[in-house]
């Protein structure tokens, strides 16, 4: 068992030394692996905004039956903002 454990460490400790290495090529090797950058590729801020630019859009322009308001005339109680009226006494 400590055998296996000792192995499995090692393969770790491998796969460690691998991933911090530069990345080399037979004419040049590389710090960074190849492929877009952070730098001028889309970053998570801007697709964070372009979501919340859309909620906001969406907000806007929501049909009003989602809004909330009262355009059809009717009354938002059956009291018409009154009081109820008080339940018979037996």
């Amino acid at each position: 068992m400590p055998q296996a454990r000792m192995e499995k460490e090692k393969k770790k400790k491998k796969n460690w030394l691998r991933q911090s290495q530069s990345y080399c090529t037979d004419t040049e090797c590389l710090q960074e692996l190849p492929g877009p950058s952070s730098d001028n590729g889309i970053s998570i801020t801007m697709i964070l905004m372009a979501w919340m630019v859309i909620a906001v859009i969406l907000f806007l322009l929501r049909p009003p039956n989602l809004r909330g308001s009262n355009l059809t005339g009717k009354p938002t109680s059956p009291h018409n903002g009154q009081d109820p009226p008080a339940p018979p006494v037996d």
